[in-house]
C-alpha cells in the first residue's frame, strides 16, 4: 500500500472572528440573564478563547478554566505550566495562573475570587451543565464553588452558547469542509489497499493511516462492522474478523481538523451482492438526497425527518431503532439539533448539520447512509462528496 502524505494548511482564525464570537455570546447571556459564563470544556474554551493545546484535554490531572463576563475583559484561569501555549495561541491577554496540580485547590478560591468581584446584575453565574454536555473538573469542586460564591446562583448556560454556536462563520465552515474532503478522499481510495480476508482492525488501522497522511488532525471515530448479508452493527469498534465474499461492510468516521469534525459513513460489499443490499443502498440514498432538497432556512429538524421517513417507507423500507436521521456538527462530532419527529429547531444559514437516514434488514441488521451539509441562505451545500446509489465493491 502506498499513500501520500498531503498536510492542508489550516489558516489561523483572525482576531476578529473572536471578538464577533464573543459579543454574539454576550447577547445571548443578556437574554439569558447571566453575568458571566464559566467553560471548561474543550469545544468550548477553544471557541472563545482561541487556546489551542495537545496536552490539558487528554489529561484528568488539572482543570482548565475560561470566564466570559458579560462586562470586561474575558479572562483565562489556567494551571502555571500551560501560561506559554496560551500567551502563543489565545488572543485572550487576561490569565491568572496558579501551581497545578494542587488537588486542594485547583483554582476555586481564584474562581471564586473573580466571581464575587464582578457586576452583578442578574445574581447568576452559567457552567456547561445541560444535555450533550460535560463540565471539565471534578464535581466536588463545581459543589464547592457553588457554595463559595453565594448567594449568586449557578445555573446552566447551555441554552446560551448552543444558540451561538450552532451558526457557524465562513470560516468555521472552511475547516469542515477541508475534513470532509480528505475523509472522502480516504473512502474514495480504500478499494485500492483492500485484501480480501483481512480484518476490519488490519483495514481499520489502514484507513486512519490514511486520513492522518491526508492531513487529519485526529481520528478518533472510526467505526467499522461487517457480515453476511448486512453489517452487524451501526457503530461498533473494529474487531478481528475477516472481511470474506458475499460481506458488506460499514465504514464510519469522526475525523478532526483545525478543531472541527466531519461524521459521515461510506457503504462497501464484496461480491456476490444480495438483491436487497444493493435496494437498501439506493433506498438510502435516495433518501439522503430527499432530506438535503429539503433543507434550507426555515425548515425544521422535524420536517427533514418527516422527508426522510416518508421516502423509505415510500420504498418498502422498515426503520430502526436510532431515533434521528441526522444532527447538528462543528467543534463536536455530533451536536445539537438533532433531526427526529419532536425536534422542532429551524434551520438557519450556517447551520452545519448531517442527514443519515437508517433502515432495518429483513435479518435485523442495521444500515445507513450519511452526508453532510451547510445551510445557505437560498438552500443548503453538500460538504461531503455525495454516494452513489450502488454500492461500492471491494476487490476479492
Amino acid at each position: 500500500m502506498k499513500l501520500d502524505a498531503r498536510v492542508p494548511l489550516v489558516t489561523p482564525f483572525p482576531t476578529s472572528e473572536f471578538h464577533e464570537r464573543v459579543e454574539r455570546m454576550r447577547e445571548a447571556m443578556r437574554f439569558h440573564e447571566l453575568d458571566a459564563a464559566l467553560l471548561t470544556s474543550e469545544a468550548n474554551v477553544e471557541y472563545l478563547s482561541g487556546f489551542w493545546t495537545l496536552f490539558a484535554w487528554n489529561s484528568l490531572s488539572r482543570p482548565w478554566y475560561f470566564i466570559l463576563p458579560l462586562d470586561g475583559e474575558p479572562i483565562g484561569v489556567i494551571p502555571e505550566f500551560g501560561e506559554t501555549n496560551w500567551r502563543n495561541t489565545s488572543w485572550v491577554e487576561r490569565l491568572i495562573v496558579w501551581p497545578s496540580p494542587r488537588p486542594e485547590d485547583e483554582g476555586i478560591s481564584l474562581l471564586a475570587k473573580i466571581f464575587r468581584g464582578l457586576r452583578h446584575r442578574f445574581g447568576r453565574i452559567g457552567a456547561e451543565l445541560g444535555a450533550e454536555t460535560r463540565i471539565g473538573m471534578p464535581v466536588n469542586d463545581f459543589l464547592r464553588l457553588r457554595a463559595e460564591i453565594q448567594p449568586l446562583q449557578m445555573v446552566d448556560a447551555t441554552p446560551t452558547f448552543r444558540q451561538v454556536r450552532q451558526i457557524k462563520s465562513p470560516a468555521e465552515v472552511a475547516r469542515v469542509a477541508a475534513i470532509c474532503r480528505i475523509a472522502g478522499e480516504a473512502f474514495t481510495t480504500l478499494p485500492s489497499y483492500f485484501i480480501a480476508g483481512e480484518s476490519e482492525r488490519a483495514l481499520a488501522q489502514k484507513f486512519q493511516a490514511n486520513l492522518m497522511l491526508q492531513g487529519a488532525e485526529k481520528t478518533p471515530y472510526v467505526a467499522m462492522s461487517s457480515g453476511l448479508n448486512g453489517y452487524l452493527s451501526g457503530s461498533t469498534w473494529p474487531s478481528d474478523r475477516s472481511i470474506a465474499e458475499g460481506d458488506v461492510l460499514m465504514i464510519d468516521t469522526g475525523s478532526r481538523l483545525g478543531g472541527y469534525f466531519c461524521d459521515f459513513n461510506r457503504n462497501f460489499a464484496v461480491a456476490p451482492v444480495s438483491d436487497e443490499i444493493r435496494r437498501t443502498q439506493a433506498a438510502l440514498v435516495a433518501a439522503a438526497a430527499a432530506g438535503i432538497d429539503a433543507a434550507r432556512p426555515g425548515t425544521t429538524m422535524s420536517e427533514l425527518f418527516r422527508v426522510q421517513l416518508a421516502l423509505l417507507e415510500t420504498l418498502g423500507m422498515t426503520c430502526g431503532p436510532v431515533g434521528r436521521f441526522g444532527h447538528g456538527l462543528g467543534k463536536l462530532m455530533t451536536e445539537w439539533p438533532s433531526i427526529k419527529s419532536d425536534d422542532h429547531t429551524v434551520l438557519t444559514a450556517g447551520m452545519i448539520i448531517t442527514i443519515e437516514p437508517s433502515v432495518v434488514l429483513s435479518n435485523g441488521r442495521p444500515m445507513l447512509h450519511e452526508e453532510d451539509i451547510v445551510i445557505t441562505p437560498d438552500g443548503c451545500r453538500v460538504l461531503t462528496q455525495r454516494a452513489g446509489p450502488d454500492i461500492t465493491l471491494l476487490p476479492i
